[in-house]
C-alpha cells in the first residue's frame, strides 16, 4: 500500500488563499469609517457610565438579596 506523496499544489493554493485573504481584508479595512477622537471620547464615557449603573445595579441586588437570606435563616 503506498502513501500519497504531498504535493507542493497544495500548498501553494494555501497560501495564495491566506495572502488573498488579507489582501481583502486590508481593501475592506480602508472602506471602515472610523470614529473622530471626539466620537471615540463620547462613546467610552458612554460606555463606563453603563458599566458604572450596571454595576450598582447588581451589587444593589446581591445586598438585597443577601440581606434576605440572611434574615430567613435566622
Amino acid at each position: 500500500m503506498t502513501v500519497p506523496e504531498t504535493t507542493s499544489t497544495n500548498e501553494i493554493s494555501t497560501v495564495g488563499k491566506v495572502t488573498g485573504f488579507i489582501k481583502e481584508s486590508k481593501a475592506e479595512l480602508q472602506k471602515v469609517t472610523w470614529p473622530t477622537k471626539e466620537e471615540l471620547f463620547m462613546n467610552t464615557i458612554v460606555v463606563l457610565i453603563a458599566v458604572v449603573l450596571v454595576a450598582v445595579c447588581i451589587w444593589v441586588a446581591d445586598t438585597f438579596f443577601s440581606v434576605l437570606i440572611r434574615s430567613i435563616l435566622r
